[in-house]
């Protein structure tokens, strides 16, 4: 498998790879109009950027709580990180996305 998130042609995820580790998730004002937030996912050991599959742009708080609650956050976790893009642009937070969830995203 690549450094992606999608496994090349032939290979199937495994389970010491993608599916074994936290991922780092860097949130930041959106440039774009509406968007309130711009979501990028990294790995946590390495840094290196996971497919645009997962960039996102998001309105509010309401929704980038929705979206990292479905990727895996703890809700303390996303609590933390609101209370922290009051006062900034920029946060972060750390993932563990289920295994039926990458399932899908490796099926699309």
């Amino acid at each position: 498998m690549g450094r992606g998130l999608i496994p090349e042609a032939g290979q199937t995820p495994n389970k010491g790879g993608a599916m074994g580790r936290l991922w780092k998730v860097q949130v930041r004002g959106s440039a774009p109009e509406p968007f309130k937030y711009h979501v990028t996912f990294v790995w946590d050991e390495s840094g290196a950027r996971l497919t645009p599959l997962l960039a996102a742009n998001l309105y509010a708080e309401g929704d980038l709580a929705v979206y990292l609650e479905d990727f895996g956050a703890d809700r303390r976790d996303i609590s933390t990180l609101l209370d922290s893009l009051e006062g900034t642009r920029d946060g972060e937070i750390v993932v563990r996305p289920s295994e039926e969830l990458l399932e899908v995203l490796w099926a699309s």
